[in-house]
Protein backbone atom coordinates (compact mmCIF):
# COMPACT_ATOMS: atom_id res chain seq x y z
CA UNK A 1 0.00 0.00 0.00
CA UNK A 2 1.38 3.40 -0.94
CA UNK A 3 2.07 6.12 1.58
CA UNK A 4 -0.66 8.23 0.00
CA UNK A 5 -3.24 5.48 0.47
CA UNK A 6 -2.19 5.02 4.07
CA UNK A 7 -2.52 8.76 4.73
CA UNK A 8 -6.03 8.73 3.25
CA UNK A 9 -7.01 5.82 5.46
CA UNK A 10 -5.58 7.56 8.52
CA UNK A 11 -7.47 10.77 7.67
CA UNK A 12 -10.73 8.87 7.15
CA UNK A 13 -10.26 7.19 10.49
CA UNK A 14 -9.65 10.55 12.16
CA UNK A 15 -12.74 12.04 10.50
CA UNK A 16 -14.87 9.08 11.63
CA UNK A 17 -13.52 9.36 15.18
CA UNK A 18 -14.34 13.06 15.16
CA UNK A 19 -17.90 12.37 13.96
CA UNK A 20 -18.33 9.68 16.63
CA UNK A 21 -17.08 12.06 19.30
CA UNK A 22 -19.41 14.83 18.12
CA UNK A 23 -22.33 12.43 18.31
CA UNK A 24 -21.36 11.40 21.82
CA UNK A 25 -20.98 15.05 22.83
CA UNK A 26 -24.44 15.80 21.47
CA UNK A 27 -25.93 12.87 23.38
CA UNK A 28 -24.23 14.07 26.55
CA UNK A 29 -25.61 17.56 25.95
CA UNK A 30 -29.11 16.16 25.44
CA UNK A 31 -28.96 14.11 28.62
CA UNK A 32 -27.88 17.22 30.54
CA UNK A 33 -30.99 19.13 29.43
CA UNK A 34 -34.62 18.74 30.46
CA UNK A 35 -36.64 15.98 28.86
CA UNK A 36 -40.38 16.08 28.17
CA UNK A 37 -41.35 14.50 31.48
CA UNK A 38 -39.30 17.05 33.41
CA UNK A 39 -40.99 19.90 31.55
CA UNK A 40 -44.39 18.36 32.21
CA UNK A 41 -43.82 18.36 35.96
CA UNK A 42 -42.48 21.91 35.84
CA UNK A 43 -45.72 22.87 34.06
CA UNK A 44 -47.84 21.09 36.66
CA UNK A 45 -46.00 22.72 39.58
CA UNK A 46 -46.28 26.16 37.98
CA UNK A 47 -50.00 25.57 37.37
CA UNK A 48 -50.64 24.65 41.00
CA UNK A 49 -48.75 27.72 42.22
CA UNK A 50 -50.70 29.90 39.78
CA UNK A 51 -54.10 28.56 40.79
CA UNK A 52 -53.34 28.65 44.51
CA UNK A 53 -52.33 32.28 44.06
CA UNK A 54 -55.41 33.06 41.97
CA UNK A 55 -57.81 31.57 44.50
CA UNK A 56 -56.19 32.35 47.85
CA UNK A 57 -53.59 35.14 47.53
CA UNK A 58 -54.59 38.72 46.62
CA UNK A 59 -53.02 39.88 43.38
CA UNK A 60 -52.28 43.21 45.07
CA UNK A 61 -49.63 41.50 47.22
CA UNK A 62 -46.12 40.48 46.21
CA UNK A 63 -46.79 36.76 46.87
CA UNK A 64 -49.91 37.02 44.70
CA UNK A 65 -47.98 38.58 41.84
CA UNK A 66 -45.18 36.03 42.21
CA UNK A 67 -47.65 33.14 41.97
CA UNK A 68 -49.08 34.54 38.74
CA UNK A 69 -45.62 35.19 37.27
CA UNK A 70 -44.55 31.60 37.91
CA UNK A 71 -47.86 30.32 36.57
CA UNK A 72 -47.18 31.85 33.14
CA UNK A 73 -44.87 28.90 32.46
CA UNK A 74 -47.61 26.31 32.13
CA UNK A 75 -49.51 27.35 29.00
CA UNK A 76 -46.48 27.68 26.67
CA UNK A 77 -45.16 24.29 27.79
CA UNK A 78 -48.50 22.61 27.14
CA UNK A 79 -48.76 24.31 23.75
CA UNK A 80 -45.28 23.06 22.87
CA UNK A 81 -46.28 19.53 23.89
CA UNK A 82 -49.44 19.67 21.80
CA UNK A 83 -47.48 20.66 18.70
CA UNK A 84 -45.02 17.82 19.31
CA UNK A 85 -47.74 15.33 20.18
CA UNK A 86 -49.60 16.13 16.97
CA UNK A 87 -46.41 15.64 14.96
CA UNK A 88 -45.35 12.36 16.58
CA UNK A 89 -48.48 10.56 17.81
CA UNK A 90 -49.19 7.17 16.31
CA UNK A 91 -52.91 8.02 16.09
CA UNK A 92 -54.12 11.58 15.68
CA UNK A 93 -57.68 10.32 15.92
CA UNK A 94 -57.11 8.87 19.40
CA UNK A 95 -55.17 11.97 20.42
CA UNK A 96 -58.06 14.23 19.42
CA UNK A 97 -60.64 12.04 21.14
CA UNK A 98 -58.55 12.06 24.32
CA UNK A 99 -58.37 15.86 24.30
CA UNK A 100 -62.11 16.14 23.66
CA UNK A 101 -63.02 13.76 26.50
CA UNK A 102 -60.82 15.47 29.07
CA UNK A 103 -62.04 18.90 27.92
CA UNK A 104 -65.55 17.74 28.87
CA UNK A 105 -64.38 16.13 32.13
CA UNK A 106 -62.52 19.30 33.15
CA UNK A 107 -65.28 21.81 32.43
CA UNK A 108 -67.25 21.60 35.68
CA UNK A 109 -64.14 21.66 37.94
CA UNK A 110 -62.83 24.62 35.91
CA UNK A 111 -65.90 26.86 36.25
CA UNK A 112 -66.38 25.85 39.89
CA UNK A 113 -62.81 26.85 40.72
CA UNK A 114 -63.02 30.07 38.71
CA UNK A 115 -66.54 31.23 39.56
CA UNK A 116 -68.08 28.84 42.11
CA UNK A 117 -70.78 28.26 39.51
CA UNK A 118 -71.44 25.84 36.67
CA UNK A 119 -73.36 28.37 34.60
CA UNK A 120 -70.47 30.50 33.33
CA UNK A 121 -69.77 30.57 29.59
CA UNK A 122 -66.02 30.11 29.91
CA UNK A 123 -64.12 27.03 28.82
CA UNK A 124 -61.08 25.30 30.27
CA UNK A 125 -57.53 25.03 28.95
CA UNK A 126 -57.94 21.52 27.57
CA UNK A 127 -60.90 22.77 25.53
CA UNK A 128 -58.59 25.42 24.08
CA UNK A 129 -55.97 22.77 23.35
CA UNK A 130 -58.64 20.71 21.59
CA UNK A 131 -59.35 23.70 19.33
CA UNK A 132 -55.59 23.99 18.75
CA UNK A 133 -55.62 20.34 17.69
CA UNK A 134 -58.38 21.10 15.17
CA UNK A 135 -56.36 24.05 13.88
CA UNK A 136 -53.39 21.77 13.23
CA UNK A 137 -55.66 19.30 11.43
CA UNK A 138 -56.80 22.05 9.08
CA UNK A 139 -53.24 23.31 8.63
CA UNK A 140 -51.86 19.85 7.91
CA UNK A 141 -54.55 18.31 5.73
CA UNK A 142 -56.20 21.13 3.82
CA UNK A 143 -54.42 22.32 0.68
CA UNK A 144 -53.09 25.87 0.63
CA UNK A 145 -56.04 28.17 -0.06
CA UNK A 146 -57.94 31.15 1.29
CA UNK A 147 -60.50 28.75 2.80
CA UNK A 148 -57.78 26.99 4.76
CA UNK A 149 -56.75 30.22 6.49
CA UNK A 150 -60.36 31.34 6.93
CA UNK A 151 -61.05 28.11 8.84
CA UNK A 152 -57.88 28.50 10.90
CA UNK A 153 -58.80 32.10 11.69
CA UNK A 154 -62.32 31.03 12.64
CA UNK A 155 -61.02 28.39 15.04
CA UNK A 156 -58.57 30.87 16.56
CA UNK A 157 -61.47 33.28 17.04
CA UNK A 158 -63.61 30.54 18.58
CA UNK A 159 -60.89 29.95 21.17
CA UNK A 160 -61.70 33.38 22.64
CA UNK A 161 -64.26 31.68 24.89
CA UNK A 162 -61.59 29.39 26.35
CA UNK A 163 -58.75 29.80 28.83
CA UNK A 164 -55.71 31.22 27.03
CA UNK A 165 -57.91 31.84 24.01
CA UNK A 166 -56.35 33.38 20.88
CA UNK A 167 -52.82 33.19 22.26
CA UNK A 168 -52.60 29.42 22.87
CA UNK A 169 -53.53 28.70 19.21
CA UNK A 170 -50.90 31.18 18.04
CA UNK A 171 -48.30 29.50 20.25
CA UNK A 172 -49.26 26.06 18.94
CA UNK A 173 -49.16 27.13 15.30
CA UNK A 174 -45.77 28.76 15.74
CA UNK A 175 -44.32 25.78 17.59
CA UNK A 176 -45.67 23.37 14.96
CA UNK A 177 -44.67 25.33 11.86
CA UNK A 178 -41.15 25.80 13.23
CA UNK A 179 -40.93 22.39 14.93
CA UNK A 180 -37.50 21.77 13.39
CA UNK A 181 -36.26 25.31 14.00
CA UNK A 182 -35.76 26.25 17.65
CA UNK A 183 -34.91 29.85 16.75
CA UNK A 184 -38.10 30.12 14.69
CA UNK A 185 -40.11 28.83 17.65
CA UNK A 186 -38.44 31.37 19.88
CA UNK A 187 -39.21 34.27 17.54
CA UNK A 188 -42.89 33.40 17.20
CA UNK A 189 -43.17 32.85 20.95
CA UNK A 190 -41.62 36.24 21.72
CA UNK A 191 -43.82 38.03 19.18
CA UNK A 192 -47.00 36.40 20.48
CA UNK A 193 -46.09 36.97 24.14
CA UNK A 194 -45.15 40.60 23.52
CA UNK A 195 -48.51 41.09 21.82
CA UNK A 196 -50.28 39.58 24.82
CA UNK A 197 -48.47 41.84 27.29
CA UNK A 198 -49.14 44.95 25.19
CA UNK A 199 -52.84 44.12 24.85
CA UNK A 200 -53.15 43.58 28.59
CA UNK A 201 -51.50 46.94 29.30
CA UNK A 202 -53.85 48.58 26.79
CA UNK A 203 -56.82 46.90 28.51
CA UNK A 204 -55.74 48.28 31.88
CA UNK A 205 -55.42 51.78 30.46
CA UNK A 206 -58.77 51.50 28.72
CA UNK A 207 -60.47 50.43 31.95
CA UNK A 208 -58.86 53.21 33.97
CA UNK A 209 -56.54 50.88 35.89
CA UNK A 210 -52.83 51.35 36.47
CA UNK A 211 -50.99 50.41 33.27
CA UNK A 212 -48.72 48.07 35.20
CA UNK A 213 -51.62 46.09 36.67
CA UNK A 214 -51.05 43.14 34.31
CA UNK A 215 -47.28 43.23 34.00
CA UNK A 216 -47.11 39.89 35.78
CA UNK A 217 -47.82 38.55 32.28
CA UNK A 218 -44.10 39.15 31.67
CA UNK A 219 -43.65 35.83 33.45
CA UNK A 220 -44.33 34.32 30.03
CA UNK A 221 -40.72 35.01 29.14
CA UNK A 222 -39.58 32.54 31.80
CA UNK A 223 -40.35 30.00 29.10
CA UNK A 224 -37.36 31.12 27.02
CA UNK A 225 -34.65 29.43 29.15
CA UNK A 226 -36.91 26.41 29.54
CA UNK A 227 -37.16 26.12 25.75
CA UNK A 228 -33.39 26.23 25.41
CA UNK A 229 -32.91 23.66 28.16
CA UNK A 230 -35.39 21.28 26.57
CA UNK A 231 -33.45 18.46 24.93
CA UNK A 232 -36.34 17.02 22.92
CA UNK A 233 -36.14 13.61 24.59
CA UNK A 234 -39.22 11.89 25.93
CA UNK A 235 -37.84 10.45 29.14
CA UNK A 236 -39.51 7.46 30.80
CA UNK A 237 -42.31 5.91 28.75
CA UNK A 238 -44.27 4.75 31.79
CA UNK A 239 -48.03 5.34 31.19
CA UNK A 240 -48.18 7.42 34.38
CA UNK A 241 -46.21 10.23 32.73
CA UNK A 242 -48.50 10.21 29.70
CA UNK A 243 -51.74 10.51 31.67
CA UNK A 244 -50.75 12.58 34.71
CA UNK A 245 -51.68 16.00 33.30
CA UNK A 246 -55.06 14.87 31.94
CA UNK A 247 -56.18 13.61 35.35
CA UNK A 248 -54.35 16.13 37.52
CA UNK A 249 -55.81 19.18 35.78
CA UNK A 250 -59.48 18.64 36.71
CA UNK A 251 -58.69 17.00 40.06
CA UNK A 252 -56.56 19.84 41.39
CA UNK A 253 -59.20 22.39 40.34
CA UNK A 254 -61.85 20.38 42.16
CA UNK A 255 -59.71 20.09 45.30
CA UNK A 256 -58.96 23.83 45.34
CA UNK A 257 -62.68 24.61 44.92
CA UNK A 258 -63.55 22.29 47.81
CA UNK A 259 -60.94 23.93 50.04
CA UNK A 260 -62.08 27.47 49.23
CA UNK A 261 -65.85 27.14 49.10
CA UNK A 262 -66.88 23.96 50.89
CA UNK A 263 -64.47 23.06 53.70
Amino acid sequence: MSGLDQNELDQNELDQNELDQNELDQRDLNHKGLNRNALKYIAILAMVIDHVGMMFVPISTFPGVLCRVIGRLTAPIMCLFLSEGFAHTSSRKKYGIRLGIFALVSQVPYVLAQYNSVLKFDFNMIFTLFLCFLILLVYEYMPESHLRWVLIGGLIGASFIGDWGIFAPLYVLGFYIYRDDRKGQLKTFIATSAGMVILNVAFCLGQGYHWYGELWQLGLFLFIPVLFLYNGERGSRAPFHKWIFYFFYPLHLLVLWLIKYIL
